[in-house]
Order: structure tokens, then sequence, then C-alpha cells
């Protein structure tokens, strides 16, 4: 069943998806939120147990009246698994529930623990619901840059989560699927976060969802060739060697990071030695102004270090 909100502004798909995501009693209240403010857009939907909901509405923290019990909790995470806890084990291990159409839960709660492992997690107390947008400008600083190379650089993307670095990506990849010779990509989706919603974006694109990023990464180079790889947080030992390997075989690659700052950036260790190797020509930091859409871009060249 599909819920109509009346609001004063026009809700997006990706809103509209996720209330009907959520219990009658936490959908009622966002849905009265939205007729009683007037905001640009709800950025994150969350949900603790003993709490009342909160909403990060245009990057700002609010509070509002819908109070949930464990319970509560419980029925909203049984809804985003659609029913079977047992199909999202692999993902709440790593804590997250993919729900569809771009948008991942992040839930915590008690870890269960096996040989310094996470075998599970019992008692879910938080979910985060994230909201994918379209900042329809946001890629065309990094778009002019590859291209000016002719296409033909890679660009490691940093900054603090929620920033929008994601989003940036999926800008990208509308712009290079808008040429008029698209450029041949792949496109590593692991948390399927990147490709949903974007419909006819996938001009001479190849998309991998749910795969492991150092596997996909490694198939896309073998068996794809892509001109460009484009994925989302570079974060192991494992992905910074198929990156070096990809590249190696002459393939370019767009990723992300969490980094605040180059120098940080440069000093976790997986970036240090793709550094050292001449991995990326490029580093562009991404700084976001609260409530805005505006970026700003602090370009660092690994052609001079």
């Amino acid at each position: 069943m599909r819920y109509t909100i009346t609001s004063k502004k026009k809700t997006d798909a990706a809103l509209l998806f996720a209330l009907e995501k959520l219990t009658p009693k936490v959908r009622t209240s966002i849905e009265e939120f939205m007729k009683l403010n007037t905001f640009n857009q709800i950025n994150e939907i969350r949900l603790h147990t003993n709490s009342n909901v909160s909403l990060i509405v245009d990057s700002k923290n609010l509070t509002i009246n819908c109070f949930l019990t464990s319970e509560d909790i419980e029925n909203i995470v049984d809804i985003l698994c659609s029913g079977s806890i047992y199909a999202h084990f692999n993902t709440i291990k790593e804590g997250y529930i993919s729900v569809g159409k771009g948008i991942r839960a992040g839930i915590c709660g008690r870890a269960n623990m096996e040989n310094g492992k996470i075998k599970g997690i019992d008692d879910i107390s938080s979910v985060n619901i994230r909201l994918p947008k379209r900042y329809f400008h946001s890629a065309d600083y990094l778009f002019n840059l590859i291209k000016n190379e002719g296409f033909k650089a890679s660009v490691i993307l940093y900054s603090p989560p929620g920033i929008g670095k994601t989003t940036i990506l999926r800008e990208l990849i509308y712009k290079l699927s808008s040429l008029e010779n698209p450029i041949r990509s792949a496109i590593i989706d692991t948390r399927e976060e990147i490709t949903p919603f974007m419909d006819g974006a996938f001009s001479n694109s190849d998309i991998f969802i749910s795969y492991p990023k150092g596997l996909a990464i490694e198939l896309a180079t073998k068996s794809m060739t892509p001109e460009i790889i484009i994925c989302d947080e570079i974060s192991s030992a494992d992905e910074a060697d198929a990156v070096l390997k990809a590249v190696n075989s002459g393939v370019h690659l767009i990723a992300t990071a969490h980094a605040s700052s180059f120098q940080e950036l440069k000093s976790k260790r997986i970036f240090s030695d793709l550094i050292k190797n001449r991995v990326f020509n490029y580093a562009l930091g991404i700084k976001r102004r609260i409530g805005s859409r505006n970026y700003e871009f602090t370009l660092n060249s690994f052609k001079e270090e």
C-alpha cells in the first residue's frame, strides 16, 4: 500500500518510500510535522529506544513528539527487513539494513561477539534512516576536473561522514552518462546507496550491487573493460589492493574516503600506500555549510607530491 502525504513542499520519492517502511505511529508523526513546518528537506530519520523520534531537517537536529519503546524499534526493524531479519543477517552484522531505493538504515545495539568478530546484533536500540538526495550541480567541479584530463584521471574525494560524497558520485554518473559518447564506467554499489532512484542514468555503465567491494573492483577490471570505476568508501587493505591492481591495469578510479583533512587522509595507512604508489592524481576535499546545498572544494594534486 502506498501513502500520500500532504505537505507544504513536494515530497521526494526517497522520503515517500521510507515512510512506507515505518509503523503508522511514526509515519503519522512525521506527516504531521511536515504539514506544520516549512523546510527544504528531511535528511535523516533517527529512531531510538525510550526516546522521541528525531529528524535531521535542513542539516539541523530536531525532535518530534513521538516516543518509541523497544517494541516499536523491534517492529520497525521487522518492517525494514520485509519480515525476514535472517535475509539481512550479513548486513546487520556490518551495522546496516539495505531498505531499497538507495536507502540504508544504520543500526546499533548489543554486539554478539565470537572469536573477536561480530556474530550478530541483539537488542537493536537505534535506527538511522538516511535519505538520498539529488543536488543537480554538486558534481560539476569534479566532472570538469576529470574532463580537462581527458577523463584519464583518478580522484579520491574526502570529507567527514554526512557531507555528501555519495551525492556527488550519483551526480557524476548522470553527467558521464549524458555525454554524446558516454564513458564506459563500472559502478561498485556494495551497500545499494549509489544507483537506486537513478532511472535512465546508466548509459554504458555496469553496476555491481552487493558484491564485496574488493572483489567487485577486481571483476570489473578483468571482465567489463571500464574506463572509470566509481565506488564509495575505500576502507580496507583488501579494497586498497584491488584499487592498486585496477589502476595498474590502466583503469581510472573515482572513490571516496572518510577524512576531515588532506593530512588526515595521507596519515591513514591504506591511503598512504596508495598515494606512495601514485594511484590517485588528485584528492578533492569537500565541505558544505549546515543547511546549504553549496559545496566548497579543496584540490590537492599528487603530481606535486
